[in-house]
């Protein structure tokens, strides 16, 4: 059993009475689960050295689904310690223990569980803050096949890559659909994962090709993309959403020498490298689709769009991550520090508009239950 010393206890109560107190939540059930704990011991690191900012308790999902929670006397310990110390809960606890505990959440929770609309589902029936954000904008983020529908009919500075989608409950309809509309070099993905695990760039189609995809991705997806390769440049832009101000960081290329960013050139120390000299015209054009995306999705705080560029200049959307990656090597914390910001600033900003959303959500219960009464509406503020 691992202690917190006497000093660090006093010095976690000196910044408990003034600093602004928080439970983090990491971990979770999606293929990211490495991922997240990464993030969370990066976070380990700046909250301990932040004087504004206090965990005061920290949340673990499992990969079986165990549940494990710490309360904070000290600083923050890292993923080894902490699940040193943890007490195990079962995971139907979790609405209660965070209800109970009554501290804004920040959610560093990816893919399923947290990019899903499970987590924010169950905020907002529980009524729980944290940074969580909206349950919609999380279940459209998750299917990449439905969000390239909605974004590509929403931009129209937006070229929709040839796509088809394939069911796993339909898969020889999918395949042979594959096979009629598309031809040559083409990318398969499944529809619902992050991290661009299992995403496979082949050169032409089969239906054998598309079966054997189909049994490696059934245990992980219900469904995966078909879509034509782009050749061209892959680009990401970060965005904060400030209550109704979004703004979009400096727009970061990805230089890939192998010219295909799939699972193994982004687990792969070196493989690629992350550049911010856009030619401006170019970088308008993403940044203005990204604010748009961002607007449209409802999105909390924080988020990350990708794209890839061909040469002729035609955009092509990707996807959009409502929880990015956070590690100190991940791209939106470089384009953070490229705007002069930092994570703390993030934490910060979705705590205000936590805040903000709650108190707009009150008023507007209020103004319904004097409607259905039959009294007068004060004006929202």
């Amino acid at each position: 059993m691992l202690f917190v010393s006497k000093g660090d206890r006093e010095t976690a109560t000196q910044r408990k009475g003034s600093a602004m107190q928080l439970a983090l939540m990491y971990g979770g059930r999606s293929v990211e689960h490495d991922w997240s704990i990464a993030m969370y011991n990066h976070f380990a690191d700046v909250l301990n050295s932040a004087p504004d900012i206090s965990p005061v308790s920290i949340y673990y999902i499992a990969r079986s689904g165990e549940l494990l929670r710490l309360p904070l006397d000290g600083s923050v310990p890292k993923h080894e310690e902490f699940a040193a110390r943890a007490e195990t809960h079962q995971l139907d606890s979790l609405a209660h223990l965070l209800k109970s505990d009554g501290h804004f959440v920040f959610s560093l929770l990816q893919g399923q569980d947290g990019e899903d609309g499970q987590i924010q589902a169950l905020a907002q029936f529980h009524d729980i803050p944290g940074s969580f954000g909206d349950k919609t904008a999380a279940m459209l983020a998750a299917d990449k096949y439905l969000q390239c529908l909605i974004v590509n009919r929403l931009c129209a500075d937006l070229t929709p890559i040839p796509t088809v989608h394939v069911s796993q409950c339909n898969l020889e309809l999918g395949i042979a659909a594959a096979l009629r509309q598309l031809s040559g070099s083409c990318v398969l993905k499944p529809n619902t994962l992050g991290g661009s695990f299992h995403t496979e760039c082949v050169d032409a189609l089969s239906a054998d090709g598309l079966r054997s995809y189909s049994r490696r991705i059934a245990p992980y997806d219900a469904s995966f993309l078909v879509q034509r390769r782009i050749v061209g440049m892959e680009y990401t832009c970060g965005v904060l959403i400030d209550r109704h101000s979004i703004t979009a960081l400096p727009v970061a290329r990805f230089n890939n020498p192998s010219g295909f960013l799939g699972y193994d050139q982004k687990t792969q120390k070196g493989s690629y490298s992350v550049e911010f000299d856009i030619e401006n015209s170019l970088q308008t054009r993403i940044a203005a689709i990204s604010r748009q995306i961002a607007m449209e999705f409802r999105l909390h705080t924080f988020a990350r769009l990708d794209f890839i560029v061909d040469e002729e200049e035609r955009i092509h959307f990707f996807e959009v991550n409502v929880v990015p990656g956070l590690t100190a090597g991940s791209v939106y914390p470089k384009m953070l520090a490229e705007a002069g910001l930092d994570l703390c600033h993030v934490v910060r900003l979705a705590a205000s508009n936590e805040e903000y959303h709650r108190h707009r959500e009150a008023l507007r219960k209020t103004a319904t239950s004097r409607i259905r009464y039959g009294l007068p509406v004060a004006a929202a503020t």
